[in-house]
């Protein structure tokens, strides 16, 4: 792996690979199952229910090759399952594999995030857009409420002036 490009930090036991996890976060665990203290199914139910390191994807690479076993790995969170004897190019490809998903994974939780902001953001605009129709609907009920009485006294006088004028007599008769 290391000629690959990869830093590998090995650990003697299943405690041990927990506290180097810990440490430094890795990109990625290749994890056997049988392991001193701590079998490998145990270290990954542990990551697993560990926020930080839930996310962190598996690989277990073990001589068993029993598929319950297989199912096994699998319930305890693992992503991938290699048995020995292990073939080079197979893991390079299966780390890369994996990696790239994680990657994809990240960028999509990224873009969700920002569209989460981008909802709560327009919710607001929203929000105040509709407060501001709401005013501005208050205001021109409030001004045509104000501006009806003296526009119905000016077409009124309007109408008035219209009218043809009637001689003082015709006045007296009205």
């Amino acid at each position: 792996l290391t000629k690959h490009g990869y830093k590998v930090r090995p650990a003697s036991s299943g405690p041990a690979a927990l506290a180097a996890v810990q440490a430094e976060l890795p990109d990625m665990v290749l994890l056997d199952i049988m392991m001193p203290e701590m079998d490998g199914y145990e270290v990954c139910r542990r990551l697993k229910s560990d926020e930080r390191t839930r996310d962190i994807p598996v690989i277990f690479i073990s001589a068993i090759d029993q598929a319950e076993d297989k199912v096994k790995a699998f319930e305890a969170g693992g992503v991938d399952y290699v048995t020995k004897p292990i073939q080079p190019e197979e893991v390079v490809a299966r780390i890369e594999t994996h990696l790239k998903l994680r990657e994809l994974q990240k960028s999509l939780e990224e873009k969700n995030r920002l569209l989460e902001e981008e909802i709560v953001e327009r919710r607001m605009i929203e929000e105040s857009l509709r407060q501001y129709a709401e005013e501005l609907d208050a205001f021109a009920h409030t001004v045509a409420h104000d501006l009806k009485i003296p526009l119905s006294i000016i077409i009124g006088y309007s109408e008035l002036l219209s009218q043809p004028k009637l001689s003082p007599e015709e006045q007296q008769k009205t």
